[in-house]
């Protein structure tokens, strides 16, 4: 008796030790969850022993809980994957993210290197208009973002806001910057609806709630061949390319695995994972997502990024979202 005793004591304690011994890896994202769950069996697979923990929400809502780990001490956080480009700048200034060089880096579009090596674009996802061809007709959908204010939509366009998503804070950011807060008024004046992220959008345009709005292309796609009547317009006067941000947290132990996850959603193979899920990739040579135009196609009239204008937004960020909420919801 006394023999079988000690020996479930050995066999409880190495198989606690086992437990404690597994590596974990937590990543908080704005990933869409079928994505999420087509990318888990292929990190498992790359990373036997690994556990790979999820945390899945919009950016903002991320940035927050991050902020709040930040607050209390270290934080749960391994890597960050969301859409929030100029809250990872944050980060980076105030020395809360892991330097590394990812093993692509040369690959990368010359225009998405991060020198400072602190966070590293993943994808590309793009912001263009949508319409329901059931309640507007092609020749009256807008050809442009800057048409959305136009009288003949009042009442019938939509967007997300930027107060609860990354993407379309970067839309306004970008729209801003193009046509100055009196664009907003208009689209105030407009009844232009702001509510929510991206599916929120697509859902009230397959509802008819509203006529035509702007989303990333990625929500359209992935219901192109089952609701034939979401119609893409690709603004003529350039689409908002969008920065889908990785970073690693600074930690007191070690960041190697974590690099190594980072370097796996960089790779040729996550990349594909990207595509697939209807973004652009940050490597040169890879093709468009299914249905979409040819990446340097749209990047001709793309919304023109640069550092001081990113360095800017960043250091003005609070200040867009106060003047937004005044004139859109006061």
């Amino acid at each position: 008796m006394r023999y079988w005793l000690v020996l479930m004591s050995l066999v409880t304690f190495l198989s606690c030790s086992k437990k404690s011994d597994q590596q974990e890896v937590w990543i908080y994202t704005s990933l869409y969850k079928d994505t999420i769950a087509e990318m888990t069996p292929k990190l498992e697979k790359a990373f036997p022993g690994v556990k790979i923990n999820w945390y899945q929400a919009g950016s903002e809502e991320i940035a927050a809980k991050v902020n709040t780990e930040l607050m209390a001490g270290e934080p749960k956080v391994d890597i960050l994957l969301s859409s929030e480009r100029f809250w990872y700048q944050e980060l980076s200034d105030s020395g809360k993210l892991h330097k590394f060089k990812p093993a692509n880096f040369e690959m990368f579009y010359d225009d998405l290197k991060n020198f400072e090596e602190t966070f590293h674009v993943a994808s590309i996802p793009v912001m263009v208009l949508v319409y329901n061809n059931e309640i507007m007709k092609a020749d009256e959908a807008p050809k442009t973002f800057k048409a959305l204010g136009d009288a003949y939509l009042k009442g019938k366009v939509t967007g997300g806001s930027p107060l609860a998503s990354g993407t379309n804070f970067t839309t306004v950011a970008a729209l801003q910057k193009k046509y100055g807060w009196g664009y907003f008024k208009q689209l105030k004046e407009n009844n232009f609806f702001f509510e929510g992220g991206n599916s929120a959008v697509i859902r009230r345009i397959q509802n008819k709630e509203k006529a035509v709005g702007w989303v990333l292309l990625e929500n359209i796609l992935r219901f192109k061949n089952e609701d034939p009547r979401l119609q893409v317009i690709y603004p003529e006067d350039g689409v908002v390319t969008q920065f889908n941000t990785l970073a690693i947290t600074k930690k007191t132990s070690s960041r190697e695995i974590s690099e190594k996850v980072a370097n796996w959603m960089l790779s040729p193979e996550g990349q594909e994972m990207m595509i697939g899920s209807y973004m652009y990739s940050v490597l040169k040579g890879f093709k468009a997502p299914t249905g979409a135009p040819d990446f340097m196609e749209i990047k001709m009239k793309a919304f023109h990024w640069n550092p001081s204008l990113i360095k800017d937004i960043t250091k003005n960020r609070d200040q867009i979202k106060e003047e937004f909420s005044k004139i859109i919801f006061k």
